[in-house]
């Protein structure tokens, strides 16, 4: 009785460090995203410490994305375009890291508040990677993995990307 109450402990302390454990990429919102990087205005995506905002109009279905100077660009979709892309809670943020480990190196984040984590609630983003919460100020870098700078424990919620012949894709 003993030896089988230990075991049943150790199963269970077990199973609870594996359900707590670490992982890079979110997978608390779905995300599916592709676009080819050759083409305006995605082609920034070429430039090391350039991000742009994906996000998706309610009322046409059509993307906007915006680059870190403000620009916004809008983008037509198809109806199974627009009934194909998931941009996770509240946008996507794409770029290429400031001090990227190599030359291939796309990042995806999420535009909402990983603190606040309500859709109503994104990111607004400069031209130096600091990307700051509309409602609770709080700050991280996104030339840093979206490491929290100020102002929040948490880091960006970040989703695994594909990057291959100028297409990229993001999905988790």
């Amino acid at each position: 009785m003993k030896r089988a109450a230990v075991l049943l402990l150790a199963i269970l302390a077990t199973a609870g460090c594996q359900k707590n454990s670490y992982s890079t990429f979110s997978r608390k919102y779905h995300v599916l995203f592709s676009c080819d990087t050759n083409v305006s205005p995605y082609n920034i995506l070429s430039t090391p410490g350039q991000f742009l905002s994906v996000t998706q109009s309610l009322k046409t279905g059509n993307l906007i994305i915006t680059d870190s100077n403000g620009k916004k660009y809008n983008q037509t979709l198809s109806e199974s375009q627009t009934r194909q892309y998931s941009l996770g809670l509240g946008g996507l943020i794409l770029g290429r890291p400031l001090f990227g480990d190599d030359q291939q190196s796309l990042w995806a984040f999420d535009l909402g508040c990983p603190e606040c984590d309500q859709v109503d609630v994104t990111l607004t983003f400069d031209i130096h990677g600091t990307a700051t919460c509309s409602k609770c100020n709080a700050q991280w870098s996104l030339n840093s993995g979206g490491f929290p700078v100020s102002g929040s424990g948490k880091t960006l919620y970040r989703y695994p990307t594909l990057f291959s012949n100028g297409m990229l894709t993001v999905s988790n």
